[in-house]
């Protein structure tokens, strides 16, 4: 399924902060094995219908951390809180009116709270599934240090349950499209229970927000997965192909990973405040922000 010839976005992955990670957590085992550690970024993406759109959209795709601890034990580097990361593209938190969590992980999902008009969608059996392994630890003190709490913020999800008790959580079941031409796609133990990327049709084609379904383009280059996961690895390159055929081989570019430095490499950037801003796509009429910066 794909959306309408008429929808256009204009799409900005903004880094938020950055850290270092052993590079075969990223880049996958053994290939990348006793190669040190990697620069990362923290990033989410910025989707708004294009200017002549009869009705402006601003979608956020994962929202960041509140808190900077890694499962490391190192505290991130450079961290900007939404309201400073958005204005770098002429955004205000107030504007998101459209949240999709890729998943839960605290990095992509811990700061929902700061987009006080968005309507939030995630996948059901990533918020069910989590809130049961969360329920089954009998002592949560190790944090970060317990496998299955390594990448998850107690705190967070118990914020998160509150808003969907609030009712503004859509609790997805499957595939679902959120704006016109913007669709969440199921990507089922693959990461996580319940990941989803995010595909945007353009008036150029398709671009996928990836979350970590990909955490580096060599992930999707090489079809070799991370050696940090949480699901199942043969679904995860079966998601790569999937999403390699969506937007074409020799296209890779218009796939958003979760961590990779090179989307300010091979997108048009610029520098603001203390991080990169991509400048992925712009929607007809839409103005460079790079060009002014």
């Amino acid at each position: 399924m794909t959306g309408p010839r008429s929808a256009d976005y204009s799409i900005w992955t903004c880094c938020y902060a950055r850290g270092r990670i052993p590079t075969d957590m990223m880049g996958g085992c053994p290939i990348c094995s006793n190669q040190g550690m990697s620069d990362i970024p923290m990033a989410y993406s910025l989707i708004a219908s294009g200017p002549s759109a009869a009705e402006r959209r601003v979608i956020l795709v994962d929202c960041g951390f509140k808190s900077g601890d890694s499962m490391t034990g190192n505290r991130f580097q450079n961290i900007e809180m939404p309201d400073a990361v958005l204005s770098k593209t002429g955004f205000r938190p107030e504007d998101v009116d459209t949240l999709v969590l890729t998943h839960l992980h605290f990095d992509h999902a811990g700061n929902f709270d700061a987009f006080p008009n968005a309507r939030i969608y995630v996948q059901r059996v990533e918020y069910e599934k989590w809130r049961q392994v969360i329920a089954s630890i009998p002592d949560l003190s190790a944090g970060k240090q317990h496998w299955a709490l390594s990448s998850m913020d107690v705190e967070a999800l118990e914020r998160f349950g509150k808003a969907v008790d609030a009712g503004r959580v859509t609790l997805l079941e499957g595939d679902g499209e959120v704006a016109p031409g913007v669709f969440c796609r199921l990507a089922a133990d693959t990461h996580t229970f319940g990941s989803q990327w995010v595909e945007v049709q353009t008036h150029s084609g398709p671009y996928v927000i990836a979350g970590d379904c990909v955490y580096w383009y060599a992930n999707i280059e090489r079809m070799w997965p991370p050696g940090y996961l949480q699901g199942n690895p043969w679904n995860l390159v079966s998601t790569y192909e999937r999403l390699r055929s969506l937007v074409g081989p020799e296209r890779i570019e218009r796939i958003i990973p979760g961590h990779d430095m090179q989307i300010f490499s091979r997108h048009r950037n610029w520098m603001a405040g203390l991080n990169p801003v991509a400048e992925v796509h712009l929607a007809e009429g839409e103005r460079s922000r790079a060009t002014s910066s």
